[in-house]
């Protein structure tokens, strides 16, 4: 039994490894200047501040609750991630462990070989801290908004597929990132209903 469960994982591993050189390897100019962007929210964190900003001042009190909740959602979903589940997992990243990585760093490409990979210190992969936040606020609005979750969904699963491509992240850190945000984003959503619930019921006249 134990040696299946070895294979088995070993099999996932393998796999895993693949899947990320395919993506990481399946380059283009126009996508190698796409994917910096998108990882770093340099094309839509304007937007979504900007379009938060206008519903906290334009929205009902109803929509406010809602903002301010998955703000906290966020936040507190990144620190789950870089605190307490990458230490306890403790996977190194791919250009840290493998030869041969596309690697945005310092404002340029590299690609890893065993020179570089002795000169850099040791960081954590799983989750992926991005698709985490990401998937958590998709899912959190699908259960409090669920047209804006739609909206949101094409960005988080692009923001998931960047943290591959730009050599940062494997597709099972990313994966992780999506089971762990939908799990932290439904909770969400019922501290959202039980926050509005109580508010009602003090402030019938607000909500």
């Amino acid at each position: 039994m134990g040696i299946q469960v070895e294979h088995l994982l070993n099999t996932i591993h393998q796999a895993d490894i693949s899947l990320f050189f395919l993506i990481n390897h399946a380059r283009s100019p126009f996508l190698d200047k796409l994917m910096v962007q998108v990882s770093d929210f340099g094309i839509f964190a304007p937007l979504i501040a900007a379009f938060i900003a206008y519903r906290l001042f334009k929205g009902t009190n109803k929509e406010r609750v809602m903002w301010v909740v998955g703000i906290v959602a966020v936040i507190s979903s990144d620190a789950l991630c870089a605190r307490l589940l990458k230490p306890l997992f403790g996977r190194l990243r791919p250009y840290e462990a493998l030869d041969g990585v596309y690697l945005f760093k310092h404002s340029k490409w590299i690609i890893t070989d065993p020179q570089f990979r002795k000169t850099i210190a040791g960081t954590l992969s799983w989750p992926s801290c991005h698709a985490t936040n990401c998937w958590a606020v998709t899912f959190y609005l699908l259960g409090t908004k669920r047209s804006f979750g739609l909206l949101f969904a094409p960005i988080a699963l692009l923001v998931s597929y960047s943290r591959i491509y730009l050599g940062v992240h494997y597709p099972l850190d990313c994966l992780g990132g999506i089971l762990v945000g939908a799990i932290w984003g439904g909770v969400f959503v019922f501290v959202y209903r039980a926050i509005l619930s109580n508010l009602r019921k003090r402030y019938p006249d607000f909500f």
